[in-house]
């Protein structure tokens, strides 16, 4: 008869890389449902309602420092799942061997290729 853990502290156990990369592509996903999505919604249909609604979202987005920081912040979600969940698709295709040097060696270049990404995304943005 084997004991099941009743408990599990997340913050107690090493996960390896390619596990916490993992969970927060489930994160971003929920997050790119419940935020991302409605948010780009609503900010597409305010710049195609009228002219003058297209302007006057220019011009506040423009000069609202906050405003863009959060539609980076909204793209940044965005980005990372797309570059996670291209590494979990690679896996899938078993074009990245599922050894654990590999996992750990493909997430690492998935972080790095995700953070150029975000530089270059928050200087183009803000």
């Amino acid at each position: 008869m084997s004991i099941k853990p009743v408990f599990i502290n997340l913050l107690k156990i090493q996960l390896p890389l390619a596990a916490f990369l993992s969970i927060t592509h489930r994160v971003t996903g929920v997050l790119i449902f419940f935020l991302v999505l409605p948010t780009s919604v609503y900010f597409l249909s305010l710049l195609l309602s009228s002219e003058s609604s297209y302007m006057n979202f220019l011009d506040l987005y423009m000069n609202n420092f906050i405003l863009r920081t959060f539609v980076l912040f909204l793209a940044l979600i965005f980005t990372y799942h797309v570059f996670t969940g291209a590494r979990h698709m690679l896996l899938d295709f078993h074009l990245i061997s599922e050894t654990l040097s590999a996992t750990k060696t493909s997430s690492i270049i998935t972080l790095i290729l995700f953070l150029i990404n975000g530089v270059i995304q928050a200087w183009v943005i803000l």
